[in-house]
């Protein structure tokens, strides 16, 4: 770890007066040096003795200090990396979850906005997202840095959503199945779009390569179906829109079916 007086070269007034309030042993220490330097010229040699003695002790200290500073931020750093190890394997398995999940939304929904009477047989639980066994209680949460606890945060919460979504709205009475299956749409996206950073911020992708080269990395996997996506909901707003001109096309979507 680098003195932050020599960051980067840098060594002007404000980072001298940072250094100093970072380092107040040896600010003290340089000061009894001067003034021993001072007292030896001026024959005050039990003065001088005694500054010099002082000055050596707070410099010690300082030593020390600095020791334990470096020591603390390499055990900090080997936590992060144990707490990213550690955590790593299930975050990869609720996105794999959450892309099953978005891939079976995008073809129901496709189904019931053609209104073709292809009905895919999808139940509920194959909607649920699988949630973290080791996040929030492990200890190792603790030691994540702001930027990956911040991301883990975020995306599991929209697990949540997620989850408590299909739970409120799965066969209620009433709703359209088209627009259920929207709404499970748009909030796994969420999720999906969440778990990018999360991928990014824990290396999944040189954790997890894919087992199979034509498979693609676990990014480009999630692109291709937020972009499929985003093909099914532009023939749903064409569909939609012919019918709306043609009377003799126009006919109801259909209610949420029962298995």
């Amino acid at each position: 770890m680098a003195d932050p007086i020599c960051k980067a070269g840098r060594f002007g007034p404000r980072h001298v007066i940072a250094y100093v309030k970072d380092n107040p042993h040896l600010a003290v220490a340089v000061g009894l040096f001067g003034g021993g330097v001072g007292a030896l010229a001026a024959n005050v040699t039990s003065l001088a003795g005694s500054l010099f003695g002082a000055g050596g002790a707070l410099l010690g200290a300082w030593v020390t200090e600095l020791n334990k500073r470096r020591a603390d931020a390499e055990d900090k750093a080997r936590r992060a990396r144990v707490a990213a190890d550690v955590l790593a394997p299930e975050l990869q398995r609720t996105i794999e979850r959450v892309l099953y999940i978005h891939g079976r939304a995008t073809a129901n929904f496709g189904c019931e906005s053609a209104m073709n009477d292809i009905k895919p047989n999808d139940e509920q639980i194959d909607f649920k997202p699988h949630q973290p066994a080791l996040y929030p209680s492990a200890p190792e949460v603790r030691d994540l840095p702001g930027e990956k606890a911040i991301a883990l945060i975020r995306y599991y919460d929209s697990l949540n959503e997620l989850a408590q979504l299909v739970d409120d709205w799965w066969e209620r009475k009433g709703q359209l199945a088209v627009n259920i299956f929207n709404s499970i749409l748009h909030s796994s996206e969420k999720a999906l779009r969440l778990g990018l950073v999360c991928i990014r911020e824990f290396d999944l992708e040189d954790r997890f390569p894919p087992p199979y080269e034509s498979w693609g990395k676990f990014t480009s996997r999630i692109e291709r179906s937020l972009s499929s996506a985003d093909e099914t909901r532009k023939h749903h707003h064409a569909r939609f829109e012919a019918r709306q001109a043609d009377p003799v096309k126009r006919k109801e979507p259909t209610a949420f079916r029962k298995y």
